[in-house]
């Protein structure tokens, strides 16, 4: 079979997270040597790869004393889904079993977990709103930080109600808001550096420094997820935000409590432990296995074909009610074309 290049389509500048140059499925059947790998890169971990390369890599990073985890998700290697907490929002029942309380293993399986990690406050702080799989769980806030994930579970991430946020297309099947930007066009916003500590949440005896997390994208749409169970204050999240990269960021959940990180190496495709973890978190990453309280973010990997990716069906708008998002294999380079993987496969 001949080599043919793949052409490469841009999706956006990072503006607001928007992913980068990323191959387009192809009529043709390609191979991956075609296309340039996810490379490692001096002062990161790898802790997972494909055929594409890089999936997920890692790094420790010390901001005024406290050492953040600093992960991130190669937007040409991995895709995103949230999932909604059994305590947390309180409509939890009504969204379909692909977004429920535990990660899904039979829909999520196939593709393989490579990441999983914790989401924002609870739904009652009125920090934003959320919907996932046509459900509307809490009202979407205009002004409010937002991450967006789309039935290719890419993400996008920026200001609700701001023109050009999500992009023109991009039709999310889930959206996540907490609070305001921590970090727009890779600066700290005035949010942080003039507010009270307190408009970032109710935090243990009123102390400003608790355990935090947050989200990024870096400057090539890659998603990065920074947290540490050293207590830190808003602006010291903001800054390891901006040393890792982030262009665009929001806080997530804060407290000793709830900030959870799981890392997989290799890829699973069911339950097992995760080989790298938040240091210091209460819980095991495992306990998204068994249904957690609060809502959390499941990252997979893409197939290694570059023709070819894991999507839902989307969102239909002239359909009322829940609309269950399972994930099918679709394009050229899939293995026999098939429409669904039928097993755990290999990277």
């Amino acid at each position: 079979m001949a080599l043919i290049a793949v052409p490469l389509l841009m999706l956006g500048d990072g503006r607001h997270g928007a992913r980068p140059s990323t191959p387009r499925l192809s009529t043709t059947s390609v191979s991956t040597t075609t296309v340039p790998s996810e490379r490692a890169v001096a002062g990161w971990s790898v802790a997972s790869r494909s055929r594409r390369g890089v999936m997920v890599d890692f790094r420790n990073l010390d901001v005024g004393g406290a050492i953040f985890r600093v992960v991130r998700l190669r937007a040409r290697t991995t895709l995103l889904r949230w999932h909604v907490g059994a305590g947390d929002p309180l409509a939890w029942r009504s969204v379909p079993v692909d977004a429920g309380p535990e990660i899904d293993w039979s829909n999520e399986g196939p593709a393989g977990v490579v990441a999983v990690f914790n989401g924002g406050f609870k739904q009652g702080a009125d920090a934003g709103g959320s919907l996932v799989d046509n459900v509307p769980l809490v009202p979407l806030v205009r002004g409010d930080a937002t991450v967006a994930l789309n039935a290719l579970g890419h993400w996008e991430m920026g200001v609700w109600g701001q023109p050009g946020f999500p992009t023109a297309g991009f039709s999310p099947i889930a959206v996540r808001q907490n609070l305001v930007l921590m970090v727009s066009h890779s600066l700290i916003t005035s949010a942080v550096t003039t507010g009270l500590f307190a408009r970032w949440g109710a935090t243990i005896a009123n102390a400003p420094a608790v355990a935090r997390s947050g989200l990024g994208v870096d400057a090539q749409g890659n998603l990065l997820y920074v947290a540490t169970m050293t207590p830190v204050t808003v602006i010291q999240l903001a800054r390891a935000l901006v040393a890792a990269g982030a262009v665009t960021a929001m806080q997530l959940d804060i407290n000793p409590y709830w900030p959870i990180l799981g890392i997989a190496t290799p890829a699973q495709h069911g339950s097992a432990p995760f080989k790298y973890q938040l240091p210091g978190s209460l819980h095991d990453a495992t306990i998204y296995d068994t249904g957690w309280q609060r809502d959390f973010f499941v990252a997979l990997a893409e197939p290694g074909q570059w023709n070819c990716a894991w999507r839902s069906r989307g969102v239909n708008p002239a359909v009322a009610g829940p609309q269950a998002q399972p994930l099918v294999e679709v394009g050229p380079g899939c293995p026999g074309h098939r429409a669904r993987a039928l097993g755990p496969r290999r990277h």
